[in-house]
């Protein structure tokens, strides 16, 4: 036998192998299936159960809490679920009770239960509970961080991504700045928010306390088409509420960079339609971000809602009526609100010109936009206040009057209806609308500058 020859007989099976191994043959491989249609999956049960728990209502919290307050003090947990235990605690750590010395024992509770918990809807819950009663500087925002800190490993899916995207999610005193920096940079903040595991970004006391931030840190551009529509996709998102809690600031913000200066004109119709599409009319509605508005802001957008409403009723009007006595009235009502005269506008519309305007205006706060005048068909009012003035106007050979503003018969700025009648007979100065022909002047646009 040959030292380069083989120590024993080869089978057939062994000949066979060596042919394959030389032909190069490759081994089949099983390859794990494309991982994206199961990362979309688990996105989309995050998604739809975004939360462990569902909050308690208002009328709800005192009850639970005292409810936990006695399971506590006797050591009594039959008949209890893990969701009642932390939906309890959002009771517990609320603004109302997270400092109340008698439900002390219930927050030791909740800490001590945070670290020796297993891994869980508790341990989930309790995460939520500390991003939603963010205060900085609170104790119990300190001592939930300082809890839950120490099991970041044990998180779900959620927290953990949250924690990956903002690693100072647990440190109070930076969280809220590092948050405000994410928003910043995000074309959508809401929509980035959502996808890094802040299911409800307006309602956190966490992103509550960034917004402040993102706010000032955008302020300085608002001036600009792409900080503003950063703004409002924070405060108008696609897919999401209208942030009520918070906005005022923020719409201060959008308005200061007009307060000495015009913006283009349709850049102001487009702030101010979406400003009362989202937070209702100053003028109709006193509540909500209005109260303890910045006056001089409210101002301006009192100044641009009066440029709109006698652009808008000219244009009904025109719309609506051929009238050849129209026209010049109203160029000196514009020209006088240009020259900063007119402080405040209103409309009444004919049945007519009521339709048309229903038709020009669409979204759903349309009908409080203006108001109907009944008495007269075809004839719509402007109604103004100049100075310590109600100046009131019609199309048609309606007469201008003018009216005190502390005399208790004048007519007054929106309402829901006027009687053009009623206002005829109560006036005590009008004047009716004709030019001297030798002279080719409008003898009644002197009558209204000599009267306010």
């Amino acid at each position: 036998m040959s030292a380069a020859g083989p120590t024993v007989s080869e089978t057939p099976a062994r000949n066979s192998t060596r042919a394959m191994l030389s032909r190069g043959q490759s081994f089949r491989i099983r390859s794990l299936p494309p991982l994206e249609q199961v990362r979309r999956s688990v996105n989309g049960i995050l998604n739809r159960w975004p939360d462990a728990f569902r909050a308690p209502e208002d009328r709800d919290r005192e009850r639970l809490a005292q409810e936990m307050l006695r399971r506590v003090s006797e050591w009594d947990w039959t008949d209890i679920t893990t969701q009642r235990v932390t939906s309890a605690a959002v009771a517990v750590f609320d603004q109302e009770r997270r400092s109340r010395p008698d439900l002390l024992p219930v927050r030791k509770f909740y800490l001590s239960e945070i670290a020796t918990r297993e891994p869980g809807a508790f341990l989930d819950g309790m995460v939520g509970v500390y991003i939603d009663s963010f205060a900085p500087g609170a104790d119990h925002t300190r001592h939930l961080a300082k809890a839950l800190v120490e099991r970041g490993a044990d998180l779900g899916a959620r927290h953990r991504r949250l924690i990956s995207a903002l690693p100072e999610l647990f440190r109070p005193d930076s969280a809220p700045l590092a948050l405000a920096r994410i928003m910043r940079v995000a074309e959508d903040a809401y929509a980035h928010l959502k996808s890094i595991g802040l299911n409800t970004p307006h309602s956190s006391g966490l992103v509550r306390e960034a917004q402040r931030t993102f706010f000032e840190r955008l302020a300085p551009d608002l001036d600009k088409a792409e900080a503003r529509q950063k703004l409002f996709n924070w405060l108008t998102p696609v897919n999401g509420p209208v942030l009520q809690a918070g906005a005022g600031p923020a719409v201060e913000a959008l308005l200061a960079p007009w307060r000495d200066r015009n913006p283009p004109d349709t850049l102001r119709n487009e702030l101010s339609e979406a400003i009362i599409a989202g937070w209702n009319d100053p003028r109709l509605h006193a509540g909500g971000i209005w109260t303890g508005f910045d006056p001089s802001l409210k101002g301006v957008l009192l100044r641009w809602l009066t440029r709109e409403d006698m652009e808008f009723f000219c244009n009904v009007v025109s719309l609506s009526q051929d009238n050849h006595m129209w026209p010049p009235r109203r160029d000196f009502w514009l020209s006088l609100h240009d020259d900063g005269r007119i402080d405040e506008a209103w409309v009444a519309f004919s049945s007519d010109a009521y339709r048309v305007a229903l038709n020009r205006l669409r979204h759903t706060s349309s009908t409080s936009r203006f108001a109907r005048q009944t008495a007269i068909p075809d004839l719509s009012l402007l109604i103004m206040r100049i100075g310590n003035k109600i100046v009131v106007d019609g199309c048609h050979s309606y007469k201008t009057h003018i009216f005190r503003d502390d005399d208790p018969n004048a007519p007054k700025l929106y309402q829901s209806r006027y009687d053009a009648v009623k206002i005829r007979r109560i006036s005590r100065l009008s004047q009716t609308h004709y030019w001297s022909e030798s002279r080719k002047l409008a003898v009644w646009e002197n009558w209204v500058e000599r009267h306010v």
